[in-house]
């Protein structure tokens, strides 16, 4: 029997970059063989997590528990993920999905520019606290968008080729050692991925990257932006990362468009 990919789309507007991108994801999965689904938030009435009787609307659950793996995208509002989103990802707790070892793909799309990487953090808080596997995190913005649709594409086969593979369980009925076992495997997994320890001057850099790549393939100089930018990172290899914030803030500005 093929595996299921679950595509969930968190913008309100289906004809958004947020659903490209999920999209390309999910014609991955299904270049690999995988039985494919997309479902858009904004036609469920998803509600405010208000207490524990709070529940997704079952067919929507039903969606999630028949599902292998998943592609949760979402834009960026104010450098988090939009709030329907959240209210989705909030009454998950209440559904009692199936979750725990599935794989599973953020992306987080901020069309303004800034808070890609910052956002996705919500949404792997989100995996690691229901013991889903997520693999490399997709932070997109603007300046990176059509190399987001090719990695997006990868990364549905990707999803494709792995196994479930359940976290322990964590109840709390388990001995100390136990307890504290299953939690260190989970953070031990979530903390090693890319972009989860990032802060905003990481997030500033990452930009900065990204403008400087366009601005040389257009031929504009970038040498101003690239000596701001490599003395910033030599100052948080050095362990000063806040002398290197000054740094990183140009090296963004001199390009920003």
């Amino acid at each position: 029997m093929a595996k299921k990919v679950l595509g969930i789309v968190g913008s309100p507007h289906k004809d958004g970059r947020t659903n490209k991108l999920v999209t390309r994801a999910i014609e991955g999965s299904k270049e690999a063989g995988a039985d494919t689904e997309i479902i858009y938030l904004i036609d469920y009435d998803i509600p405010q997590w208000t207490s524990r009787k709070v529940r997704l609307p079952e067919e929507l659950k039903e969606s999630m528990d028949k599902a292998d793996s998943y592609v949760l995208g979402a834009p960026v509002y104010i450098l988090d993920i939009n709030g329907l989103t959240k209210d989705f990802i909030d009454v998950v707790l209440n559904s009692k999905a199936d979750l725990n070892g599935k794989p599973a793909l953020g992306i987080a799309m901020a069309g303004g520019g800034g808070g890609a990487t910052l956002a996705l953090r919500s949404i792997y808080y989100f995996f690691h606290a229901f013991g889903l596997r997520g693999i490399s995190p997709l932070p997109v913005s603007r300046f990176n968008y059509d190399k987001a649709l090719k990695e997006a594409y990868e990364s549905g086969k990707h999803l494709v080729e792995l196994e479930r593979k359940p976290f322990m369980k964590m109840f709390y009925n388990y001995e100390e050692e136990e307890r504290a076992l299953s939690l260190a495997e989970r953070v031990s997994y979530h903390s090693n991925l890319p972009f989860i320890d990032y802060n905003l001057v990481d997030e500033i850099l990452w930009l900065a990257e990204q403008v400087m790549e366009i601005s040389k393939e257009k031929g504009i100089s970038i040498a101003k932006a690239e000596m701001e930018y490599e003395k910033a990172k030599e100052l948080i290899r050095q362990g000063r990362k806040d002398e290197s914030i000054k740094h990183a803030a140009r090296a963004y500005a001199t390009l920003y468009y």
